[in-house]
């Protein structure tokens, strides 16, 4: 797989998985544009951009063109002015990679609004402002690979990660909806669920298993999410030479006669209703609703077909 000509945005490229990103594309023959607020830990204080000149100058050396951006991407406005930029050198955004995020496990008794906050606007609007900026150009071009990115503790929470787990969850609703407006216009929308030794994990992992966690699984799964062989509105998980699909699933569900159905029905047959097989897969909310009708709609012989 190539990216000739093509222009890549990649946000949080200053260190870590963004990094790696940005020199997988490189090496491939892309154009970068990378952006970084020169912090990837909401307890920084000072801000630098030293991690983003060291990853320009790696793009260089690989003889990328490359541009590069130190800002926030919670600045909209400064996002707007760099999008322009690119638009103005290029002429066209192929790929954009929302990999910008921060880290900071707290308990939820000691979570603050401004915590919460933070972590929203920084992993959850920081993506929507970069994805709904470049969104018009690539329906214009009649391409685009749009990538976000999810963690496992969103998928399946974890202690002191309400806020962490809550926006990256987010970011999985966003795409599975944003992946059907852009399905007509050759746009591929995907989470990638990632995990690699990082300057952010690297305290989450035990030494044992640190040698295990490179960047080769994750950077292959970005690589193919990126490509025009991508598939569209689904959710990757890459880690230590795994690579796996992901879906939300519903369970056989326990049919209840109305009149019947109490909660203390509900509670007596738990252990009937959990993880009842088999599993159904629903493309839409929407299938989801008409699922529901039909199961009904069956048991009062009413043709809703």
């Amino acid at each position: 797989m190539r990216f000739d000509e093509q222009v890549a945005v990649v946000t949080g490229a200053g260190a870590g998985l963004g990094r790696a990103y940005a020199i997988a594309l490189a090496e491939r023959g892309a154009r970068l544009v990378i952006i970084d607020s020169g912090c990837g830990d909401s307890r920084c204080q000072t801000y630098s951009g030293a991690g983003l000149n060291k990853t320009a100058r790696t793009l260089t050396e690989l003889g990328a063109d490359c541009l590069n951006f130190h800002i926030d991407v919670c600045d909209s406005q400064a996002l707007r002015e760099a999008i322009e930029t690119v638009v103005a050198r290029w002429g066209r955004i192929d790929i954009a990679i929302n990999n910008a995020g921060i880290h900071a496990p707290v308990s939820f008794d000691t979570l603050s609004f401004d915590q919460w906050q933070r972590q929203l606007e920084v992993d959850l609007n920081g993506s929507f402002h970069l994805t709904k900026l470049v969104w018009p150009l690539m329906k214009r071009q009649n391409y685009g690979r749009i990538v976000m990115t999810a963690g496992a503790s969103g998928l399946y929470g974890d202690m002191h990660e309400t806020h962490y787990s809550a926006s990256k969850m987010a970011l999985v609703g966003l795409v599975n909806s944003l992946a059907k407006e852009g399905r007509d216009y050759n746009i591929s929308v995907n989470t990638i669920v990632p995990q690699a030794l990082t300057a952010m994990t690297e305290h989450h992992l035990s030494p044992l298993v640190k040698p295990l966690f490179s960047t080769s699984s994750v950077n292959a799964t970005l690589l193919y999410l990126c490509s025009s062989h991508a598939c569209s509105g689904q959710h990757l998980l890459a880690a230590a030479g795994s690579v796996s699909h992901g879906m939300f699933v519903e369970f056989q569900p326990l049919r209840i006669v109305e009149d019947d159905c109490k909660p203390e029905v509900i509670a007596l047959r738990w252990d009937e209703l959990y993880r009842a097989q088999p599993c159904h897969y629903h493309e839409s909310g929407e299938e989801q609703v008409t699922a529901w009708a039909r199961r009904s709609a069956a048991e009062h012989h009413v043709d809703i077909e």
